[in-house]
């Protein structure tokens, strides 16, 4: 009996070996099987290194932002924290940086102790950001003579939202390009990043964006400062005026601050071309600019800014070098597709 079952088995083998199309299906769909595994396999591996390497440029940028202090939260703030934050003045000024100064206290976009932001995948946007003012600031400091960094700083004149691109002054140290949007309105920070070979982008949550909701003409913050008469001030607050220049063709009001931690002289324009509300505060966040900034000083479009800190010796001059203000610049989102959604 056993000898027969062998036997009939040999034989459905044989036959199946002695039939070509028969044969080669089963052999062809078991090596396409194995072969779609394997590409599959090297396909995992490939997406993997992608947003590996994906995520080690967003930490990079992120830190050339805004500092390794400022590394997001994995999560929302308590309830708590996020009344706190929503309760906290909105600037008064077109322009004007919250607390922060020479002497490096709190600065624009900061919560106590924490970063405002935190990883949001399902952040909302805006589908498009256009921005029709475009400035170009350069920033130098004593302490680092060799590399100057160079902000340009986007806006648009009716809507709540920034944009942010850091350059380096020596184009060989330039890998990549980040776009940093704080988006006031749907309380969101989009980190927009483009490399020679992809595109993509990376959201977080913004707890401080309330700060900087108010538009030009939106309340009362405008309204107290198209009520002041700058033309006769001499003395704001801890500021004395010393004259008036043209800096990149727009009228700038001068003012100086004396302080035990150091001193600082900046020039501000007032040109309604330059009425950005409270988002030029909101640029202040940006590491090259935090605790530099000085707090309170005169309401307006900062132009240029020498500051001396007396404690650590630092001299620090800011600088817009070129302003447009009839700019068409948009970033569309669909260029920029969340971090790994192309890869799924």
């Amino acid at each position: 009996m056993r000898t027969r079952l062998k036997a009939a088995v040999c034989a459905m083998f044989l036959t199946a070996l002695s039939t070509p199309a028969r044969s080669q299906g089963i052999f062809g769909g078991i090596a396409k099987k194995v072969s779609d595994a394997a590409a599959q396999k090297a396909q995992d591996k490939v997406n993997s290194k992608i947003d590996e390497m994906s995520q080690k440029m967003v930490d990079n940028s992120f830190d050339a932002m805004f500092g390794s202090a400022e590394k997001p939260a994995a999560g929302p703030p308590a309830a708590g924290a996020t009344a706190a934050a929503g309760s906290a003045p909105a600037a008064t000024s077109t322009g004007a940086a919250p607390s922060g100064g020479v002497s490096g206290g709190s600065s624009a976009g900061a919560s106590a102790n924490a970063s405002p932001f935190w990883t949001n995948n399902d952040a909302k946007t805006e589908s498009s950001y256009n921005f029709n003012v475009v400035t170009t600031m350069e920033i130098a400091s004593s302490k680092n003579t060799s590399d100057k960094a160079i902000l340009k700083m986007h806006y648009n004149t009716k809507e709540a939202y920034s944009g942010t691109q850091i350059l380096s002054a020596d184009p060989k140290k330039q890998q990549g390009s980040a776009f940093v949007i704080l988006d006031a309105k749907n309380q969101a920070m989009v980190m927009l990043m483009a490399s020679d070979k992809s595109k993509f982008s990376m959201a977080y949550g913004w707890t401080d964006a309330q700060k900087y909701a108010q538009l030009p003409g939106a309340g009362t913050a405008a309204a107290s400062t198209s009520q002041v008469n700058w033309d006769t001030v001499k003395v704001w607050k801890n500021y004395s005026r010393i004259g008036s220049k043209t800096i990149s063709g727009y009228s700038a009001d001068g003012y100086r601050m004396e302080t035990a931690d150091g001193n600082v002289e900046l020039w501000v324009s007032r040109d309604a071309r330059l009425s950005v509300g409270n988002m030029f505060a909101a640029s202040a966040s940006m590491k090259q600019m935090k605790g530099r900034v000085p707090d309170d000083y005169p309401q307006g479009m900062l132009l240029q800014m020498n500051g001396v800190n007396s404690k650590t010796g630092e001299t620090v001059t800011m600088t817009v070098t070129s302003i447009e203000t009839n700019a068409n610049v948009t970033y569309n989102m669909s260029d920029y597709p969340k971090m790994g959604a192309a890869n799924k």
